[in-house]
C-alpha cells in the first residue's frame, strides 16, 4: 500500500463535520444541501456529519462550478457521470491486469 493509499485510506474512514466540508470544499451551503437533496453526497447517521470521502466529491463539484460555471443540479450530473467513468477505468485496469499477467 503507497503513503498516498493509505492517506486516502484514513481520510475516507474519518467523519468530517458540516462546517469543516463547507471551508474545505469551497461549495456554499445551499450548494451542499442541494447536493445532499440529489444524493451526490450523503450524510452519516448523524444528520449533518459526513464520511470522509465525502470531502472530494465537495472538493470535485466545487472545481466543476468554477471551471464549468455549473449550477448543482449540473454539478450532481456531472459528478454522477465521472464517478462512473471512475468505476469503469477501475474495471478495464482490472481486466488489463488480467489478460496481462
Amino acid at each position: 500500500m503507497t503513503i498516498e493509499t493509505l492517506r486516502l485510506h484514513l481520510e475516507e474512514e474519518r467523519v468530517i463535520a458540516l462546517e469543516e466540508l463547507l471551508v474545505a470544499s469551497g461549495l456554499a451551503r445551499e450548494e451542499l444541501v442541494e447536493l445532499v437533496e440529489f444524493g451526490v453526497l450523503e450524510p452519516a447517521a448523524d444528520a449533518w456529519s459526513f464520511p470522509g470521502q465525502a470531502l472530494r466529491h465537495a472538493r470535485r463539484a466545487a472545481r466543476l462550478r468554477d471551471d464549468f460555471g455549473l449550477n448543482a443540479p449540473g454539478m450532481a450530473l456531472a459528478l454522477a457521470y465521472l464517478e462512473r467513468i471512475d468505476v469503469l477505468e477501475r474495471r478495464l485496469r482490472e481486466l488489463e491486469c488480467q489478460l496481462l499477467g
